[in-house]
């Protein structure tokens, strides 16, 4: 153990490991999960295998993998917070460890990475694929130098990261495709000769195609997909320009979008985004500037398409920590390039600067450099104070008040959004009600873990093995469908947020038939970076209890109106 990390000549990194480790796990043990992360659980708890693997990909939008290592732990029943946490905790843990112990960089910027903001909290604590995608990330970047030696080392790497996400796909694909001209030009494209087709880093490449070809039929939306039928609100050239020069900036040191955000489907009207779109060109400058012409390509060809696939297909705030691993993951291979910063070097030699300059210049030289490090570590160290301080989200109060007035068995109807229109018709009402969608299921799905049975009649029919959000957009006749369901089954025990009743019952069933008996404010809390924001509303909402229900269960109406 003591040669594998070697104690006696990295003390320091050694004392920042542990307290790297240590600071994870007790944010972690705080961490409420949100309905990102008890939907993956629920999927992995409820479904079959073969809907894992041939149907939900195509609604939930990346491959099967995450779902498949929750799998074992969701069905067995094991504890639902600490396995979450304990299973991203590992893969933030390990690339931790290969930051500060395997990489090139300077000791500074290895003792900052493992606690910027989007590997530490936003992949590290909050349980989704993109931690594992992190760690896929500094897997590749360690075995890169011995690509031409061990080249399985680095295609496995690679495929790890496509089975993870439709963003590790498209980027794995552009490195592939890097190392691919790499080779061809090695050869002098002399592609014909028997000993291209024997190279074993061909033969290792080919499997990666494979593998992604699969992956990709796998996750191809249906048309049905409730991702791909939100109104955007810009126009797809204004998220192009995101993608290609605010992204990166954004990541490191602004704030332009705010957790959910979504470049095409929400306003983009920060005075941030101009100084981005500036610090977004300088980036690509120096990267320039710094690489060197055999790892030249392995930045520009993954970061276009990924800026297309992004600006074009879908992309949300918390993504941008892919993009974080990226950036890392290249400066890792460039650092360890002999021929780094070659043209830079030119350029600064034409200068000729003095010796006092040139030592000035330097120095304002890392003082930049390490901004884009220092201000994410900030935005963790506030972002962990406030999880710690705050609920994350509502889950585990509405648990405790359903199983301490024992509640488990009765039926729940949750709110439908804000589809709330008196003038509209029925027609028109149920071509803009989705009874499919994210926002009649954001709530229940976040309590369902703590609980056996699926409570919410208005989730999935009640189903205990569909005990999540479809992410299926429901057609005008399938929501009059699931209605007519409901007008079936009764009044509902309780009712979650205002519902608009008498689309569902008529005159039968009315919200003056119940009263309000717990407090939901706000509906979540988005910590993001430096911010403690109501993630999706300002307004109140309540738990309402049939009237006729209160002295069974021991409730009161807690507004006394």
């Amino acid at each position: 153990m003591n040669k594998i990390i070697g104690f006696k000549e990295k003390k320091i990194e050694c004392i920042v490991f542990s307290f790297f480790a240590i600071s994870l796990a007790v944010v972690s043990f705080f961490h409420e999960p949100w309905f990102d992360e008890a939907e993956a659980w629920q999927i992995a708890r409820c479904a079959s295998l073969k809907q894992i693997l041939f149907e939900i990909p195509h609604y939930e939008g990346h491959p099967a993998l995450w779902h498949l290592i929750l799998l074992i732990p969701a069905k067995l029943g094991l504890p639902y917070e600490l396995s979450l946490g304990a299973i991203i905790y590992v893969a933030i843990f390990v690339t931790g460890w290969l930051i500060l112990f395997r990489s090139p960089f300077p000791l500074v910027v290895r003792c900052l990475l493992p606690f910027h903001y989007f590997i530490f909290y936003q992949n590290g604590v909050v349980s989704r694929p993109y931690g594992y995608m992190t760690l896929a990330f500094m897997l590749m970047a360690h075995f890169f130098k011995n690509r031409k030696e061990h080249p399985w080392r680095l295609m496995f790497s690679m495929a790890f990261l496509c089975m993870l996400s439709g963003y590790g796909i498209v980027l794995a694909g552009g490195v592939a495709l890097a190392w691919t001209m790499e080779i061809c030009m090695e050869k002098q494209w002399k592609l014909g000769k028997v000993s291209f087709w024997k190279d074993k880093r061909i033969y290792s490449l080919t499997v990666l195609l494979a593998v992604a070809v699969l992956l990709m039929i796998q996750i191809m939306p249906r048309e049905n997909t409730f991702a791909f039928s939100i109104d955007q609100v810009n126009p797809v050239w204004l998220s192009m320009l995101y993608s290609f020069l605010a992204m990166v900036p954004d990541a490191f040191c602004l704030n332009i979008l705010s957790c959910e955000d979504m470049p095409r489907f929400s306003p983009l009207n920060s005075s941030q985004f101009y100084i981005a779109l500036i610090l977004g060109m300088l980036f690509l400058i120096i990267v320039w500037l710094f690489a060197t012409k055999k790892n030249r390509s392995f930045f520009f060809i993954p970061y276009f398409l990924f800026a297309v696939f992004t600006g074009v297909v879908y992309f949300s705030a918390h993504h941008m920590g892919i993009m974080v691993a990226f950036v890392i993951f290249w400066f890792w291979i460039a650092f360890e390039d002999n021929e780094r910063g070659e043209l830079l070097a030119r350029v600064f030699g034409k200068l000729k600067l003095s010796e006092q300059d040139a030592e000035t210049l330097r120095k304002f030289a890392v003082f930049i450099c390490l901004i884009p490090l220092i201000v994410p570590v900030t935005w963790t160290v506030v972002a962990s104070v406030n999880d710690i301080r705050y609920d994350y989200f509502n889950a585990r109060g509405i648990t405790k008040f359903i199983k301490e007035h024992h509640m488990e068995n009765a039926t729940f109807l949750v709110e439908w959004g804000e589809v709330t229109d008196e003038n509209w018709s029925d027609d028109e009402y149920f071509e803009k009600v989705n009874a499919y969608g994210l926002d009649v299921s954001v709530d229940p799905v976040a309590v369902m873990p703590y609980f056996d049975h699926n409570f919410c009649i208005n989730l999935n029919g009640g189903r205990d093995d569909v005990a999540y959000a479809t992410h299926r957009f429901a057609t005008a006749e399938e929501s009059k469908e699931v209605f007519q369901q409901l007008k079936e089954q009764g009044a509902p025990d309780f009712v979650v947020g205002l519902i608009d009743l008498d689309r569902i019952y008529g005159d039968e069933i009315t919200m003056k038939d119940y009263v309000p008996v717990y407090k939901i404010s706000p509906r979540y809390i988005s910590i993001w970076k430096v911010f403690r924001t109501f993630g999706d509303s300002f307004k109140t909402r309540y738990i309402y209890a049939r009237k006729d229900l209160l002295v069974q269960y021991g409730l009161q109406n807690i507004l006394g109106n």
